[in-house]
C-alpha cells in the first residue's frame, strides 16, 4: 500500500516545498532537492537562514511563502529532526485549510513522528515517513523502465503473432491485451477490436459473428479480441462503457465503434465505409 502511495505522490504532484533545505551542496537535503529540480519538480526552499538555494528564493517558513505559492504547493518534504516536525505539520495543515491544494507530507529517511503523521492524516493529507524522495523516484524510474521493456516485448510478440495469423491462419481473431494494444492497431491498415467479457451474454451472441467476419474479411481487416475485465487500461482510455463494443481503427486512429450485439449486416455496413 505504501508503495502505491509513494508512486501516486511522485507521479501526480510536482510542486514540492522542501523544509530544512540546506545551502550546503554536501548535505542530503541539497542533493535531493537538486535531483528533484532536475527531474521536473518545482522546488520551494524553506530555510530561515538562507536567501536563495538552487537559484530559487528561500522562505523562512511555509506560511511566509507568497500566497500564490501557497496555492501551488502540493507536497511538504521535511528535512528536520523528528521533534521539529509537529509545528511544520501544523503549518502544512493550515495551508491545506486555506487553499486545499496541499496533498501530502513527506518525512525524509530516518524521520518518523507518528503523532504529527496522525494530525496530518486527520486533516486529509497523505503521509510518507522514513523514505528518501530521491531514492524512491529513482526506484520508480527503474520499475517504469522494466515495465516499458515488458510492454515493448509484448508489443513485438503480439505484432508477430498477428502477422502469422494473418498470413497462415487467415480469418482468426487475435487476442489483444493492454500491453501491445497501440502497436497492434497501428500495425495494420484496418483493425476491429471486440471488447468483451466472459460473463456478458450479448458478447457470446456476437462472438460467432466476429469469427465469421474475420474469415470473410481476411486480408482486408484484422480482428482482435480484448477481454475488458482483464484490460481496464485500454477500455478506460477509449471510454468503453458497455460491452460488447467493437472499436474500428484505421491507421491507428479510432474512426467508429459498434455497441451491442447488432446484426452482422450492420457491422458490414460500418466496415464498408473504410474499405
Amino acid at each position: 500500500m505504501e508503495n502505491e502511495l509513494i508512486s501516486a505522490i511522485l507521479k501526480q504532484y510536482k510542486t514540492i516545498a522542501v523544509v530544512g533545505l540546506s545551502k550546503d551542496p554536501q548535505k542530503d537535503s541539497y542533493r535531493v532537492a537538486e535531483y528533484l529540480k532536475k527531474n521536473g519538480f518545482q522546488v520551494v526552499p524553506v530555510n530561515p537562514f538562507a536567501e536563495e538555494i538552487l537559484g530559487e528564493k528561500c522562505y523562512k517558513s511555509l506560511l511566509e511563502t507568497p500566497e500564490e505559492m501557497q496555492k501551488a504547493i502540493e507536497v511538504v518534504d521535511i528535512f528536520r529532526p523528528a521533534e521539529d516536525v509537529p509545528p511544520i505539520v501544523e503549518q502544512a495543515v493550515e495551508l491545506k485549510k486555506r487553499f486545499g491544494k496541499l496533498r501530502a507530507v513527506w518525512m525524509q529517511l530516518g524521520i518518523v513522528n507518528e503523532a504529527a503523521a496522525e494530525k496530518a492524516r486527520a486533516a486529509g493529507l497523505q503521509v510518507v515517513m522514513n523514505a528518501c524522495m530521491m531514492m524512491q523516484h529513482k526506484r520508480l524510474g527503474d520499475v517504469d523502465r522494466e515495465l516499458e521493456a515488458i510492454r515493448s516485448r509484448k508489443m513485438s510478440e503480439l505484432v508477430a503473432k498477428a502477422e502469422k495469423e494473418k498470413g497462415e491462419s487467415a480469418g482468426v481473431p487475435v487476442v489483444v491485451e493492454d500491453a501491445g494494444f497501440d502497436a497492434f492497431v497501428k500495425h495494420f491498415p484496418l483493425v476491429v477490436v471486440d471488447c468483451w467479457a466472459i460473463w456478458c451474454g450479448p458478447c457470446r451472441m456476437i462472438a460467432p459473428i466476429v469469427d465469421e467476419l474475420a474469415k470473410e474479411y481476411a486480408g482486408k481487416v484484422v480482428f482482435g479480441k480484448l477481454n475488458a475485465d482483464e484490460n481496464p487500461e485500454t477500455t478506460g482510455r477509449f471510454g468503453v462503457m458497455a460491452i460488447p463494443t467493437l472499436l474500428i481503427f484505421k491507421n491507428g486512429e479510432e474512426l467508429d465503434r459498434v455497441i451491442g450485439a447488432v446484426p452482422k449486416e450492420a457491422i458490414k455496413a460500418k466496415l464498408a465505409r473504410f474499405l
